[in-house]
């Protein structure tokens, strides 16, 4: 739109805020119109104003009232202002012919249109100077037609060549419509869009001469997200032009296309209607309601690629209640109160924070789990010996098993480590260590034990004939002290059976059992009890 005479002074004098003589010096610089903005960058900026703070030529001294005199031209005015406001009209013009938008003296106002612009522009710019996130990668767990929609979000966040984002690369209309959607009220960009980048998005062409370099970045990510893997082979045809836009298109058609996508929302409607949750084992009612909830957002994916009728609140709670098979009380009639009551019967997740109390499996776990300090009133400790008592501790708070009062772990300590023990560590590990020793655990501090460390067969063998042989060595000792007993006491018989057939004195039976040898004075006899006895052993044996 070509703006009157009037409207175009009003622009550089009121909204750029320049005075007279600098515009009319500006036509002389070549801005004689507002367009011719949009050919001066920094540069040429910087260079207007130095021509502008010393021109070139003379003039006739106002003060010789013959007009004989010349002097040099005086500076003109141009503020920092004047400055300021000018560079960010001279985006703005861009950004209009960028977007295919028309200038009009309602979108040229400084107050609040380019004001407003030169912060959107300066999130861009900002944005640009940042360092590029990682580019995501097709996984078993990113599948290619969930990486689609991460791929599209990444290039959303890269800021190409032209200080737009590269997603304006892949949209799915390479034109654009010739005449620009009505601008928002005192904003720079169209009500549809939402914002100055969206619209760049949108709007901004393929023709221009820097898409080739912001094309090409989008198939150097796209080769980078599918390097080693299958797909590769997709965009190999597009290398050579570095074509990243055409390499999109053909991940996007033979991956997902709508076929996958309908395969995708069938299989997540089919989780929602048949998969149930009966409360067994140890998956919890809360992972349940996450499968439910990232089901729905899948579906929320398909619907933009296929025509779909998403569930609203009230259907997801029914879904949800349907498919809990847990006969647990608590749960129970934590769900008839849900049936109860309208607003959480609209409201998936006031639905899901309400039940999840009462998930018997959770319940299980914290019943299982160790309590806190608080409420420990008494626990199993080891006592010097190695025995396990009853002790009663008071306080805040209670000493765990395998540490010391001096916070020394009781386990084996490398040599580095052992040194950075402070001195009464040192002196109760120490201890720790000898009373184990001596009670014949000590030896193994700080190792694994036999069912952590299982043995090889090698091992067992060499431990088994170890004990075998020990156990012979002791069964091989003990027979030879009882042979040995055995000769001493046939020795000892037959020196008293010797003793006997020696010649004596006559002697009385009773004398014979009741005096000693050195009683009598005569040689000594057999003890015919004790001998007896002797015989008597022998034959028990």
């Amino acid at each position: 739109m070509v703006l009157s005479a009037a409207q175009t002074t009003a622009f550089w004098e009121t909204e750029l805020a320049l005075p007279g003589a600098t515009r009319q010096r500006l036509v002389l610089e070549g801005l004689a119109d507002i367009s011719d903005l949009t050919e001066i960058d920094t540069e040429n900026l910087k260079q207007i104003a130095d021509n502008l703070r010393r021109p070139a030529g003379t003039m006739i001294d106002p003060a010789d009232a013959n007009g004989a005199r010349m002097i040099p031209i005086p500076p003109f005015v141009f503020g920092a202002k004047s400055q300021l406001r000018m560079k960010a009209a001279i985006k703005l013009l861009r950004f209009y012919e960028t977007v295919g938008r028309v200038h009009t003296a309602s979108n040229l106002k400084w107050d609040p249109v380019i004001k407003s612009f030169s912060q959107h522009w300066k999130s861009l710019t900002d944005r640009k100077d940042e360092s590029t996130p990682d580019t995501p990668k097709i996984t078993k767990t990113l599948t290619v037609i969930k990486w689609t929609e991460a791929f599209a979000d990444f290039l959303n966040r890269v800021i190409g060549t032209r200080t737009i984002p590269l997603s304006y690369v892949i949209r799915a209309d390479a034109t654009v419509a010739n005449i620009a959607p009505p601008i928002a009220a005192n904003q720079p960009y169209a009500a549809e869009y939402g914002s100055v980048e969206s619209e760049l998005i949108a709007r901004a062409s393929h023709t221009h001469a820097l898409f080739r370099d912001d094309n090409a970045k989008v198939y150097y990510y796209l080769e980078e997200a599918t390097r080693t893997t299958i797909y590769a082979g997709s965009i190999k045809p597009y290398q050579k032009a570095k074509d990243g836009r055409g390499a999109w298109k053909a991940m996007v058609s033979q991956y997902a296309g709508e076929d996958k996508w309908r395969m995708e929302l069938k299989r997540q409607d089919e989780l929602l209607h048949t998969y149930k949750w009966k409360g067994q084992a140890n998956f919890s009612l809360e992972r349940f309601v996450g499968q439910h909830r990232n089901a729905y957002i899948s579906m929320t994916q398909c619907a933009e690629h296929v025509q779909f009728q998403l569930p609203n609140e009230q259907t997801r709670v029914g879904y949800l209640m349907d498919a809990i098979g847990c006969n647990d009380a608590p749960l129970q009639a934590a769900m008839a109160l849900v049936r109860n009551d309208p607003a959480k019967m609209n409201s998936f997740e006031e639905t899901a924070s309400f039940l999840l109390p009462h998930c018997p499996v959770a319940k299980k776990r914290t019943a299982g789990s160790k309590r806190d300090i608080a409420n420990i009133s008494d626990l199993n400790a080891s006592d010097e010996k190695g025995s396990d008592k009853q002790v009663r501790f008071s306080g805040g708070k209670s000493p765990k098993r395998g540490i010391g009062k001096s916070g020394v772990h009781f386990r084996f300590y490398g040599l580095e480590e052992y040194k950075k023990l402070s001195r009464a560590q040192k002196e109760e590990l120490k201890e720790y260590r000898d009373n184990m020793e001596s009670n014949g655990k000590g030896r193994n501090l700080g190792k694994s034990n036999s069912t952590s460390n299982p043995k090889s067969p090698k091992q067992v063998s060499s431990t088994i004939a170890a004990q075998v042989a020990k156990q012979v060595k002791e069964k091989m000792k003990a027979i030879e002290s009882e042979a040995e007993s055995e000769e001493q006491l046939k020795d000892y018989i037959i020196s008293l059976v010797s003793a006997q057939k020696t010649p004596t004195k006559k002697a009385n039976v009773s004398s014979a059992n009741t005096l000693p040898p050195a009683a009598t004075g005569d040689a000594p006899t057999a003890p015919l009890v004790t001998l007896q006895q002797i015989i008597k052993r022998l034959d028990k044996k």
